[in-house]
Parts: C-alpha cells; structure tokens; sequence
C-alpha cells in the first residue's frame, strides 16, 4: 500500500474511533506530514472531512462520512460540538 492509502485507512479508523482529530493523532512522522495534509484536504474536497475553516487544526466527520461510517449519533454530536 501507499502512504496515500495508509492515510485514508488511519482517518478513517479515527473516525469510527473518535468522530475528530488532529494530524497529531495520527501515526505519521515529520516526514511524511506533507502527504498526510494533501490526502486530508482532498478528503475534504469529497466531504469526507470538514474543518470550521482552512486554518483549524481539527478535522471532523464530512457529510460523507456521517452517512457511510458506522458511527453512533452522539459521536457525530459530540464531534460537531
């Protein structure tokens, strides 16, 4: 697998976990931060994340990703808060 896909799984996986994030919560090192900030914003291009704006740190559950992902309405609540 790529680094690409390795993104998208770790997102995805936080996701179901949590609802948000911040890319320090993701396992990725230093170096490869560049890739994991251009796969998140393509996420968001495709509404599977969503930031309150281009400079907030935490990234939520996307509109897709609230209908697709098996994740507890109060998660995507608390998420959203």
């Amino acid at each position: 697998m790529t680094l690409r896909d390795h993104v998208w799984d770790a997102v995805m996986k936080q996701l179901v976990k949590t609802g948000q994030f911040r890319i320090s919560d993701l396992p990725f090192d230093e170096g490869q931060r560049h890739t994991v900030r251009r796969v998140l914003r393509t996420m968001e291009e495709l509404d599977w994340l969503s930031r309150e704006n281009e400079r907030a740190a935490t990234w939520r559950m996307g509109e897709r990703a609230e209908l697709h992902l098996n994740v507890s309405a109060d998660k995507i609540k608390a998420a959203q808060a």
